[in-house]
């Protein structure tokens, strides 16, 4: 089927960030071998939806084994600023920050496949109920912690969750939300990328989602334009 899509968070789903004491520094992780290959095989097109940076977030993947390249897009925190000054203008940025909802249109319109036939795997309830919220096909939520010896990661198996996809694609599985299962990822060598976020989070778009954080809340109270 080649109108599908898949979308990908980055931070929890393809890597996962962390420091003491799985390590003594903070350093941005693999969480899934071969990630490249089991990506290509897959029918449709996939892309990668993070409110990263464009610049980090590709720096992110090909310190994870995956071409940006070969993927079919990067929407990243450029994307979702202009979808969302777009769609929602200041004072819903203001509001809501960059909540990934906002680039669906942008989406149906770049990769030429309706929302409700895209899939998304992320670690954050919040961002998926928000995408169901908005059309969304189905939402796969991702475990994502540091494991209770913190010596391993608890995460999920991407070829399971691959297949989940798989069955919903061809109508053996309505949705719309799935919860992966956990999955106990011991730390290994193949997953240092000696990447962390000093080194790939300096750009301006981190810089103004932490001054929207701030002043987010206040701004919540105002009544919808």
């Amino acid at each position: 089927m080649t109108r599908a899509l898949l979308f990908l968070d980055l931070d929890g789903v393809v890597v996962f960030e962390t420091g003491a004491p799985l390590l003594p520094q903070q350093e941005i992780l693999r969480l899934h071998a071969g990630l490249g290959p089991l990506l290509q095989a897959l029918p449709g097109q996939v892309a990668v939806l993070t409110h990263r940076s464009g610049a980090e977030a590709r720096r992110i993947l090909e310190a994870a084994g995956l071409d940006p390249a070969r993927l079919a897009g990067l929407l990243a925190a450029e994307e979702l600023f202009r979808a969302g000054w777009k769609h929602g203008g200041p004072l819903g940025l203001i509001r809501h920050g960059l909540q990934k909802s906002w680039v669906l249109p942008l989406a149906e319109e770049r990769f030429g496949v309706p929302r409700e036939q895209a899939a998304f795997i992320d670690d954050r309830m919040d961002n998926l109920r928000d995408l169901l919220a908005q059309g969304l096909g189905l939402a796969l939520h991702a475990p994502s912690a540091i494991g209770e010896d913190g010596r391993s990661l608890v995460s999920f198996d991407l070829g399971a969750a691959l297949e989940e996809v798989a069955r919903w694609r061809r109508g053996e599985r309505r949705g719309p939300l799935v919860t992966l299962s956990p999955v106990t990822v011991p730390l290994g060598a193949w997953q240092r990328t000696g990447l962390h976020t000093r080194q790939q989070g300096r750009h301006v778009f981190n810089a103004a989602r932490r001054i929207g954080r701030a002043m987010r809340r206040p701004f919540r109270s105002l009544p919808a334009a």
